[in-house]
């Protein structure tokens, strides 16, 4: 799941070098990026080490600061808020919460 968004994060980077706008970047994120990601969360959410989710986390960082070029350095609850997402945790805590 990393690595298949990993390789995902190349083409954002190639999108942000061709000259598109944050805003298509930031919607090729939540469609491409994102749901592999979320995939299957209901079922494994409970399962995930914090080691696992912040590595989670650590690639929708990685996204945002591509997206966001004034978002580098920022700690990732500010980053969050600029670019106007939440945590993937808190995304999947809700999902899970709807699931049962």
């Amino acid at each position: 799941m990393l690595s298949e968004a990993t390789k995902r994060l190349y083409f954002l980077k190639l999108l942000k070098r061709a000259g598109v706008p944050c805003v298509q970047l930031q919607h090729f994120y939540v469609t491409v990026i994102r749901p592999i990601l979320e995939y299957a969360a209901p079922v494994w959410h409970h399962l995930l080490m914090n080691c696992q989710s912040d590595q989670t986390e650590a690639i929708q960082k990685r996204a945002i600061n591509i997206i966001h070029s004034p978002s580098h350095g920022m700690p990732y609850s500010k980053a969050l808020f600029f670019a106007g997402l939440t945590s993937l945790r808190a995304r999947r805590e809700q999902v899970a919460r709807k699931f049962l």
